[in-house]
């Protein structure tokens, strides 16, 4: 299969370009080899994100399914390296425009919210302990903010360094900490009054 990169190169004169910038862009081209890679690598983590962030694991396969597909139709101007975190962004993106969606909908009545569990279950001798709390760590989560959940999941569930969060959701590092200690206390206090001690 030929490439976004070989087509670009089919066309490419050095000797008519000299221009750095031109060689740089002409370096830097993900081919498809690079994007497989990339999807290889990222799409559990991404899917993950997506499937806490909007609590429907259909929706989530979808925004993984568009954010890999934004990818491909842009690998000729993202840089294999900083791929990861733009298909990151893309999928954070898309989550937000999913979830003010739904607001929007159900302002005016039209679509109820589906709630799914996902799997939390240590093992089989506390299934119904890790399932009920599951269940209230799941619901706690979903009375957050959209702001308030990326960053806890980020951060808490999917355990990324805070340099990278920042980056991913184009915050300062003060303000990210700030929403970060507040999404925790807005979730702990919910835990508290839903009989579950943090």
């Amino acid at each position: 299969m030929r490439t976004t990169t070989l087509r670009f190169a089919d066309s490419f004169d050095a000797n008519s370009c000299n221009n750095s910038r031109g060689a740089a862009f002409f370096v830097r081209a993900m081919n498809s080899e690079g994007f497989q890679t990339v999807v290889r690598e990222q799409k559990n983590r991404v899917y993950s994100y997506a499937a806490m962030m909007l609590r429907n694991q259909a929706e989530a396969q979808d925004v993984v399914q568009e954010s890999m597909v934004r990818l491909w139709q842009n690998q000729s101007k993202v840089d294999q390296s900083g791929a990861p975190m733009w298909l990151k962004r893309t999928a954070h993106n898309l989550c937000i425009d999913r979830i003010r969606r739904r607001k929007v909908r159900a302002e005016v009545g039209t679509e109820k919210l589906e709630a799914t569990s996902i799997d939390t279950s240590p093992g089989p001798d506390r299934v119904a302990e890790s399932d009920r709390l599951g269940l209230e760590i799941e619901q706690a989560l979903g009375k957050l903010s959209e702001q308030d959940r990326s960053v806890l999941i980020l951060r808490e569930v999917q355990e990324r360094p805070y340099a990278e969060i920042a980056e991913m959701l184009e915050l300062p590092m003060g303000t990210l900490k700030a929403r970060l200690h507040r999404a925790r206390e807005q979730l702990r206090k919910t835990l508290i009054r839903a009989g579950v001690r943090p």
